[in-house]
């Protein structure tokens, strides 16, 4: 079974990073995962988003500071703690991860439009296993920031 595993990973590797390299490349890596994370968790402080990021705080902080003259994030004062800042994601950030999502998605479907019917009927019978590997995900992704320590989270 482990051989399948690694057999499926390197696949599912594989095909994940073909969108990314076919990605606008007008924002980096790390801040289209510095939205997502603020998109999913809400409002963070600066050195939580260097922590999930895993990069440096003056790093994360030139970063934010792009974000913001793009007006995708914006800094917030924190109501428990005026001298804390929080970053936030802005409507237009969010709508710049949609349409990154949605660029990636349409990469895929039309390598799924290449393929036979059979094929297609195969990965559409996977599609729950699919979703159950992204809850997984997320719930890795969750348990990750508990060991990293709290961070704010309003939603």
């Amino acid at each position: 079974m482990a051989e399948r595993s690694d057999v499926l990973g390197e696949a599912l590797y594989a095909l994940a990073a073909i969108p990314l390299r076919r990605r606008d490349r007008s924002l980096s890596l790390t801040a289209a995962a510095t939205l997502a994370t603020l998109e999913r968790t809400g409002p963070r402080r600066l050195t939580d988003l260097a922590l999930n990021e895993q990069v440096t705080q003056p790093s994360m902080t030139v970063l934010v500071t792009q974000l913001e003259g793009r007006g995708l994030a914006e800094r917030l004062p924190d109501p428990a703690d005026a001298r804390v800042v929080r970053v936030a994601i802005t409507r237009a950030g969010r709508q710049h991860l949609r349409a990154m999502r949605r660029s990636g998605a349409e990469v895929l479907s039309g390598l799924i439009d290449k393929l036979d019917e059979p094929d297609v009927a195969a990965l559409a019978t996977a599609l729950p296993t699919l979703r159950r590997l992204l809850d997984l995900a997320a719930e890795s992704q969750d348990s990750q920031r508990a060991l990293t320590g709290p961070s704010v989270d309003v939603r």
